[in-house]
């Protein structure tokens, strides 16, 4: 394909923000070196990022002899400020993502039944906040499959959703984005962690009502050709089973990993009016580190079918088991190990997701309005 001039410099500024992003603060220097560009270039399109109000200059490094010191970039985190979402089966948290990749949270409600009940919600915030912040983008992250090129949710199991045409019942002034939520829990990791920066391959795992897992194969995204990569919580893994899932097929993973079966086989009483809250109620409980052995065994039969197929370097497990203590990762790592191929685990870390108080895929939905706002730029 060939570009002309306009186009060049247009992608060469696009690729400048994004190297920004994914290593601020940083010089014109370093950014020279990295991009092959030359520091006239450098510097003229830096300018322009920093008259638009992307970038800003944020102090300098190196010695003052014999060298100049070299001024460091650095984002403009209210440059562009994303409504999101973390739409969950049973509440939604909403927040501000900013466009250094962080999140405020601004509220929760009880996820309503009816997609149509939903959007309406969103509106009705967005028109809310709208008056307070310069919103440019509405971020959400879905628990199911998304056709990202329609904004066409395929499906949602737990919440019984399918077809559902998001720009149909989303009235608003401001581009809206959607994805799958562990999909969206990657992006963050692969944004925000150390260990991921040379990491190709790697999967996230969310637990919660669903068990969802998204998929990065060399170092980007992978959601397959109709969407639906990354499915993994709806393999089956008992041929034999006669249960049920949202899915429609029986024996699937999810009917083993999600925080419902916790609650289901969990011998005692728990407080709370759904699951969410009864599974922290449940982990609130002395004397169940057998019970959570229990089920990270059933977590870990599912990790080994993913590690056999994938080899990736680094499994992360978020949602809400994610604070279930060292003892927790440790069983389904020694069963993964146990089980998997030799050669498949030889290089495999498990580990929580670094996100604590603000949750993954919230901050995915930020990464993803970012994302959008890049390939903007002209």
């Amino acid at each position: 394909m060939k570009y002309n001039s306009p186009r060049i410099k247009v992608l060469n500024k696009q690729n400048i923000l994004k190297l920004i992003h994914d290593n601020h603060p940083i010089s014109r220097a370093e950014i020279s070196e990295i991009t092959d560009l030359t520091p006239s270039s450098v510097t003229r399109l830096t300018k322009e990022l920093i008259d638009e109000g992307y970038v800003k200059e944020r102090g300098t490094i190196g010695k003052n002899s014999p060298g100049r010191r070299r001024t460091l970039l650095d984002l403009n985190k209210d440059a562009s400020i994303s409504l999101v979402f973390d739409l969950g089966v049973n509440v939604t948290t909403f927040g501000l993502g900013y466009f250094n990749g962080k999140v405020s949270l601004s509220g929760s409600f009880e996820t309503p039944r009816r997609p149509e009940d939903f959007f309406a919600k969103v509106e009705e915030i967005y028109l809310r906040l709208k008056k307070e912040y310069r919103i440019t983008r509405i971020s959400l992250s879905i628990p199911g499959m998304v056709n990202m090129l329609e904004n066409r949710i395929l499906l949602a199991p737990n919440l019984c959703w399918q077809d559902v045409l998001i720009n149909d019942l989303l009235d608003v002034d401001v581009p809206v984005l959607a994805d799958n939520e562990a999909n969206l829990s990657m992006m963050a990791e692969k944004y925000h962690s150390k260990d991921l920066k040379e990491v190709k391959e790697a999967v996230f795992i969310v637990v919660r009502e669903g068990v969802g897992t998204g998929v990065l194969l060399d170092g980007k995204i992978y959601r397959g050709s109709s969407f639906t990569a990354g499915e993994a919580g709806h393999m089956t893994v008992d041929i034999h089973s006669d249960n049920k899932c949202h899915c429609s097929n029986k024996g699937c993973w999810e009917l083993v990993t999600s925080i419902n079966w916790a609650i289901e086989n969990y011998k005692g009483e728990l407080q709370g009016k759904n699951a969410i809250e009864k599974f922290a109620s449940l982990k609130k409980k002395t004397g169940n580190k057998k019970f959570f052995e229990e089920f990270a065994k059933n977590i870990a039969v599912g990790i080994v079918n993913i590690v056999n197929v994938l080899n990736p370097q680094l499994i992360i497990l978020g949602g809400e088991v994610q604070d279930l203590g060292e003892y927790f990762f440790n069983s389904i790592e020694s069963e993964v190990k146990r089980r998997a191929l030799r050669d498949a685990v030889k290089q495999l870390k498990i580990r929580p997701t670094i996100f604590e108080t603000v949750s993954s895929n919230l901050v995915g939905a930020a990464i993803l309005a970012i994302e959008d706002i890049i390939e903007k730029v002209k």
